[in-house]
């Protein structure tokens, strides 16, 4: 019990960091709802709703700025996509695409949701400039294929990889395209959970 307690400790310490790290006003109230999205036990359900909500936003904000929107998930299998490992990766990430377009953030939000932790960033560049960058950053970090970096441009048109003239992306584990291996689940949750988090503590 004392055990599980200091781990629950540590990993809120990891959001509080993650918060003030964006600039968040990090309040025990605010802190408090956080951690209750971050240990609440999710079912596919919430997941979809919680799509839907997120979609609506990002809508929102491309109307209100009149700009380029990145959001950043992490792919994490299963229902639950909280924990220490999507948590760290994301701040890695995010602290990657925050320098890379430090000078031209308009809004900036970090969420913790049903669909794991999500960055969201309205930036005033063209966005397929912006892709041609984030793609980078899926490719050369060496957790970068861990997460999505989605892009749209101000018309809420969301660019792809295709755009840019790649292919698309390759599995974590073997060689096949990663969209293949989702649809015919050639490898089990376990399996890609495990693969993530030993190649997240290698990184540290």
């Amino acid at each position: 019990m004392k055990e599980d307690s200091t781990k629950l400790k540590n990993e809120v310490d990891m959001i509080k960091d993650m918060l003030t790290f964006i600039d968040a006003s990090v309040d025990s109230e605010a802190l408090n709802d956080y951690t209750i999205r971050y240990t609440k036990q999710y079912i596919p359900e919430d997941i979809l709703a919680e799509r839907e909500e997120r979609v609506y936003v990002q809508e929102e904000l491309i109307k209100k700025y009149s700009s380029s929107l990145i959001c950043i998930r992490v792919n994490y299998p299963g229902v639950i996509k909280n924990d220490y490992v999507s948590i760290g990766i994301m701040k890695i990430l995010c602290d990657m695409v925050i320098r890379e377009f430090r000078n031209h953030i308009l809004y900036k939000k970090f969420n913790i949701t049903a669909e794991g932790p999500i960055f969201t960033l309205v930036v005033d560049e063209l966005a397929m400039d912006i892709k041609n960058r984030t793609v980078g950053i899926e490719e050369n970090h060496p957790l970068g294929r861990f997460v999505d970096i989605d892009v749209y441009d101000k018309y809420n048109r969301s660019l792809s990889r295709k755009d840019l003239g790649l292919d698309r992306r390759s599995c974590y584990i073997c060689d096949n395209y990663a969209h293949i291996c989702v649809r015919q689940r050639q490898h089990s949750e376990k399996e890609i959970k495990d693969f993530i988090k030993n190649s997240y503590k290698s990184f540290l």
